[in-house]
């Protein structure tokens, strides 16, 4: 069951800019069905979106081939608990290259 999928627009909201050479981004601290999100990625390759709850267990994690640069995903977070989440964004070695914390409510 796909939870992620990318979102393809011309050019990447100013909400969701990244200044650095990689990390995640999210529209929204707050959300209900969705979160929309940033991952700025230094090299082209596979790449590990994870979604840790409070206690740090993993809840679900998905692979991705994504781009250098800018690349907006929808996250969907309508099968999850209300409650704060962290979303980490790995590379394929395990390296955590980003942290987002979110709520569902």
């Amino acid at each position: 069951d796909e939870i992620m999928e990318p979102i393809f627009l011309s050019e990447v909201p100013e909400t969701l800019e990244i200044s650095d050479i990689q990390g995640i981004k999210l529209e929204n601290t707050i959300v209900s069905s969705e979160v929309r999100m940033n991952i700025k990625l230094p090299s082209d390759g596979k790449y590990r979106v994870k979604i840790r709850d409070i206690a740090s267990k993993l809840v679900s994690q998905e692979e991705l081939t994504a781009k250098e640069g800018d690349n907006i995903l929808a996250v969907y977070t309508s099968s999850l608990d209300k409650s704060s989440y962290t979303l980490e964004l790995v590379d394929s070695n395990n390296n955590v290259l980003g942290r987002a914390v979110f709520v569902n409510q």
